[in-house]
């Protein structure tokens, strides 16, 4: 078997190196564990789960069929959500730059979905003092192009930004930190969290007793599943049409079973948050599957919340504390990037209680770390993933077709991908929903004439 470096990376990434090892001085490489060969799987899941035949009957004002009539089905919005943090207003601006037009007209051409972002500290640099404007902004901006949102986060103990700085120095009570939470949680249940669609309430609770925090002692001192319950209850209580999400790094068994405890304690959160930072090198192929399976075995919607795949080297002892200024993308890795990107949006496509995936930095312009995770150049052009992104999510993962009635007035396409669909029949159009489990099939009464 021949080998060039991108073959040696990739095969390495994604197989694992004692799986990689086996193959390459065996000089066997497994159907079953090749690149195509999972892609294959994932694709033949995708069918099974996300498509269904999709069926549109005419009817004249009297009843009878209108035959040999156009009919235009085209896919109009995709029912999963395709995301990305948001961390940049991309609002038209006087005298913008290319960069920035490029990097709007990028998000807008590929994701349906977004997260916006309101770090404690910044969201409230005074006390008292909200910085809503300038979020109800944002929102506004990505609902007015038809956006899925979701905030992040609203508890959180890892991290400076975690606490205004107006609390940082004081010697706060457990009561002190309750009502400060309970300030927060009211004051955004009326302004921010009725306008989101899911918010990240808990954010990393499994190490949650690593850090020196007010949270913590609040834990400790109360025990980490009360609290949780008590602040969720509350926000569903405040936001009973927003979906509650715990949300986490951690992959390992410890994450399903805190969630479990959860569930035991009947804690009312909605989905599952899965990050996937792999700064380290590309989770491998086992490593995501059991994520995935371990996480749906407790029933709930899951949540790919912050996708970090690199287009450039790994960084020894990486220090999440800087903002890496020479951290460069390069070609081989790019390709990498895209093969891993492509690879793992068809096997989260592929699995039913995934219901998103979102990418922490859609470009190396203001990426965190100031690490090549963008699948665009800091001067907004595409990195070959984004390209391979476009490709599966407006392309293959869409079903857009014109077509003649049969005698019966039916047009039938086999196989249409889930979604919202525009019908246009001449000149009146309709939006119908279409999934695998209720999947379109809806005669038209056409009231007015078809010219």
């Amino acid at each position: 078997m021949e080998w060039n470096r991108r073959q040696f990376f990739r095969a390495i990434s994604t197989l694992g190196i004692s799986t990689f090892l086996s193959v390459f001085f065996g000089q066997k490489y497994s159907e079953a564990e090749s690149w195509q060969a999972i892609n294959e799987e994932s694709d033949r899941r995708i069918q099974k789960l996300r498509t269904a035949n999709l069926e549109v009957r005419l009817l004249d004002r009297t009843g009878q069929p209108i035959p040999n009539q156009i009919v235009k089905i085209e896919h109009w919005r995709h029912l999963f959500n395709f995301g990305a943090a948001y961390h940049t207003n991309l609002n038209v601006k006087d005298n913008e730059s290319t960069s920035d037009r490029l990097h709007r007209e990028y998000f807008l051409q590929l994701f349906n979905a977004a997260t916006v972002t309101f770090y404690w500290r910044y969201y409230e640099p005074q006390e008292n003092q909200y910085a809503d404007a300038a979020l109800l902004q944002q929102i506004a901006w990505l609902k007015h192009h038809g956006f899925y949102l979701r905030g992040h986060p609203l508890f959180w103990n890892h991290n400076p930004a975690c606490l205004p700085l107006w609390l940082e120095n004081r010697e706060l009570t457990s009561q002190e930190v309750r009502l400060n939470m309970d300030k927060v949680i009211q004051h955004m249940s009326e302004f921010i969290f009725p306008q989101l669609d899911e918010v990240d309430v808990f954010n990393e609770l499994v190490t949650w007793y690593n850090y020196d925090h007010p949270f913590t002692d609040l834990f400790k001192e109360q025990g980490k599943i009360n609290v949780v319950k008590e602040y969720l209850t509350k926000f569903k209580q405040l936001n009973p049409k927003t979906r509650a999400v715990i949300n986490d790094f951690i992959s390992n068994s410890r994450y399903p079973q805190i969630l479990q405890e959860c569930q035991k304690a009947q804690v009312p959160f909605d989905s599952i948050g899965q990050q996937a930072h792999m700064f380290g090198g590309n989770w491998t192929i086992e490593r995501l599957k059991t994520t995935i399976e371990n996480l749906s075995s407790l029933g709930k919607p899951i949540v790919f919340t912050e996708v970090s795949v690199l287009s450039g080297a790994t960084i020894p002892n990486l220090d999440f504390s800087r903002t890496y200024t020479d951290w460069q993308s390069d070609r081989d890795h790019e390709l990498i990037q895209a093969d891993y990107l492509e690879l793992l949006y068809r096997l989260v496509y592929s699995y039913p209680h995934i219901s998103g995936i979102f990418l922490w930095s859609y470009s190396d312009r203001g990426a965190w770390l100031g690490a090549p995770t963008g699948i665009l150049n800091k001067d907004g052009i595409p990195k070959p993933a984004f390209t391979r992104l476009n490709r599966l999510i407006n392309q293959t993962w869409r079903t857009n077709v014109e077509l003649k009635t049969d005698s019966n007035g039916c047009a039938l396409i086999a196989n249409a991908y889930e979604g919202i669909y525009k019908i246009v029949i001449g000149n009146q159009t309709f939006l119908n929903k279409h999934t695998s489990s209720q999947p379109l099939k809806k005669t038209f009464p056409l009231i007015i004439p078809i010219k």
